[in-house]
């Protein structure tokens, strides 16, 4: 019976992840089309990131992610509903990576307060957020602060991002720390039977 229970547990989740990505399709992961969206609010298009979903999917879209988002509630809810399928991935243990979808989780968060921050801080950030949110949940704050920089250093100067990814990364891991001792990931070497 645990089999069974195991595959309805798998068969819902799917489910509930569709139906949020039918009705957010922007927080479907298709790779770097949908990364981009992300880290600049939705400003480039969405017909150029070959994402393959039909326009029936994303007419039904509460935020339409054929334009940039148009105020903090719309990139909040993004970024909100991004976390939520991502953790309902991780709890039926879908495969896949959590990675590049935490980072693509983090960078809406920045832009709903981006008439706090002003355009010039906007880019550092969705940066910041996105290696914190990465770092948080991994506990890897040194390889989220390279692979941001890394990667945004074609467009960005390198000196620029990785202070920024530095400090947010390690702030994300204290703050994921002070609130729960427990990881996504077991680190402890109590759980290597290798030894």
């Amino acid at each position: 019976i645990s089999k069974t229970r195991s595959i309805l547990v798998k068969v819902l989740i799917g489910l509930v992840v569709g139906l949020l990505g039918s009705q957010y399709p922007q927080t479907l992961f298709w790779g770097e089309g949908s990364l981009q969206m992300a880290i600049d609010g939705q400003k480039t298009a969405f017909a150029s990131t070959h994402h393959g979903l039909p326009d029936l999917l994303t007419r039904m879209a509460r935020v339409d992610p054929s334009v940039p988002f148009a105020g903090a509630s719309a990139a909040l809810q993004i970024g909100f509903v991004k976390i939520l399928a991502i953790t309902l991935a991780c709890a039926g243990k879908f495969p896949g990576g959590i990675i590049f979808p935490l980072f693509f989780a983090g960078a809406p968060f920045a832009h709903a307060f981006a008439s706090l921050l002003g355009p010039s801080l906007l880019p550092v950030a969705v940066m910041g957020l996105m290696a914190a949110t990465q770092a948080a949940v991994t506990r890897t704050p040194l390889g989220s602060a390279l692979i941001l920089s890394l990667t945004s250093s074609g467009s960005t100067e390198l000196s620029t991002m990785l202070p920024a990814c530095l400090v947010s990364s390690y702030v994300g891991v204290w703050g994921s720390q002070w609130l729960s001792s427990k990881s996504y990931f077991q680190y402890s070497e109590k759980n290597d039977k290798s030894k």
